[in-house]
């Protein structure tokens, strides 16, 4: 009899035991939890606390900036900068008697066939476009083109043979505007490309050692050259200042 009441007594105690430990693993989760999400909650309104500080900062500093700036015409600066921006890419420089003697005339010279049609002259007037062309096709510069023909033919008006505008081969040409592209493509590709089997440099003193027996060829296609970009830089440069 004692053993039989003794068996509920220990049952009673371990499924005791086992309930108050359920419920203290609960208790103890539940408050870590609660702990964490207050640490939580307290870290974010310091942060943010922190952020809103630094924004109103901000914007105290721009409200100081904005107080001492002085005021600015929008339309102008926005215009005077595109005007600046057409000049330097646009504009023709006037260059010398020297400069075009060192010039490197295997680049282009960036101008218009309007800006050819102030130069042009004789016979050469209504041919801006194909030395314009040569300009396009070869990298060369087409004042340099249009000299040696201004030189070679006297503006076009005594070619060496029919439509020979250069005193180049033997031969005469379909048309002035063949002759044109045939000599240009020739100076591009053999006498100012360091591969070429004419190339001795890349200045109008380079190309006179093998293109020309008169030595002082170079100094006359550079004196045209010179007068070429004299026009040009004046008109093309008068007509940017209207921008202004």
């Amino acid at each position: 009899m004692s053993e039989h009441n003794n068996k509920p007594l220990r049952t009673y105690k371990i499924n005791h035991t086992g309930k108050f430990s359920l419920r203290a693993i609960i208790y103890t989760l539940s408050l870590i939890v609660l702990i964490i999400v207050l640490l939580g909650f307290g870290f974010f309104a310091s942060y943010q606390k922190a952020d809103t500080g630094s924004a109103s900062a901000d914007r105290t500093a721009a409200k100081e900036a904005s107080a001492s700036a002085k005021p600015v015409n929008l339309g102008d600066a926005l215009r005077q900068s595109t005007v600046d921006y057409v000049f330097e890419k646009d504009s023709i420089p006037n260059y010398s008697y020297d400069q075009i003697c060192s010039m490197d005339v295997s680049k282009p010279s960036g101008v218009t066939v309007s800006d050819l049609k102030l130069v042009t002259k004789g016979n050469l007037v209504g041919l801006e476009e194909a030395f314009w062309k040569t300009e396009q096709d070869y990298d060369i510069n087409c004042l340099f083109v249009l000299a040696i023909a201004s030189h070679e033919s006297a503006y076009g008006t005594h070619c060496f043979r029919p439509n020979n505008l250069f005193g180049f081969g033997r031969s005469g040409y379909p048309s002035k505007a063949a002759c044109i592209d045939t000599v240009a493509k020739c100076l591009a590709n053999k006498y100012l490309n360091p591969s070429g089997s004419l190339y001795k440099g890349k200045t109008i003193d380079s190309v006179n050692k093998r293109y020309a027996a008169d030595p002082a060829w170079d100094k006359k296609v550079a004196k045209k050259m010179a007068g070429f970009y004299s026009v040009i830089s004046s008109a093309h440069n008068s007509q940017l200042e209207k921008l202004r």
